[in-house]
């Protein structure tokens, strides 16, 4: 071998040696790290890009339910599902109030449209999309409008003055006797 070779060899190895630069690590990679024992780990991984998308100063911290309990009273609108008719609750005190007597936050005309729409039947899934509320919150409107009535297949249906047998309370009072003849007979 000529020097020239030798020393292109040579060269070729130092650039082998020279080492990669590590990227700076981040808040997250450091407070990730500090977590897990195991490192690298895929729970380690995943919990690394969560705080990334979160943010570092974010990540690691209560849950948004415990959030909502501090928030502030803020003003809306409650509706009653037999009239249709809407007030403003300005303070807590007014919700409160509203609510006793059967206000809810869903207004009774979107799901008759809602209905409408649909043919006169139609799934909870459709009532929460359309209001975008909870299904609470839709089964005590439902409750208070009294002209809707849940088919046996669970499906919702609207009386419209059609005829329309109302078994479900017939239903629940069998459902109620068996349930106490049940408890009598365990005693």
């Amino acid at each position: 071998m000529s020097k020239e070779e030798l020393e292109e060899k040579k060269k070729r190895k130092k650039k082998k040696k020279v080492k990669k630069k590590k990227g700076k690590k981040d808040a997250c990679y450091h407070k990730v790290r500090s977590r897990y024992d195991v490192w690298p780990s895929a729970y380690a991984s995943g919990a690394l890009v969560k705080c990334r998308k979160v943010g570092a100063a974010n990540w690691g911290n209560k849950s948004k339910k415990n959030e909502s309990l501090n928030e502030e009273f803020e003003p809306h609108t409650m509706y009653d599902p037999e009239t249709g008719e809407s007030k403003k609750a300005n303070k807590e005190e007014d919700h409160h109030s509203l609510s006793k007597k059967g206000y809810t936050h869903v207004d009774s005309d979107v799901i008759k449209k809602e209905f409408e729409k649909e043919g006169g039947a139609l799934g909870m899934k459709n009532l929460k999309k359309a209001t975008g509320a909870s299904e609470e919150e839709i089964q005590k409107t439902l409750d208070g409008m009294g002209d809707v009535l849940t088919h046996e297949d669970g499906d919702l249906i609207r009386a419209d003055g059609k005829e329309v047998k109302k078994e479900e309370l017939s239903l629940k009072k069998t459902i109620r006797i068996k349930i106490i003849r049940r408890m009598e007979e365990s005693t």
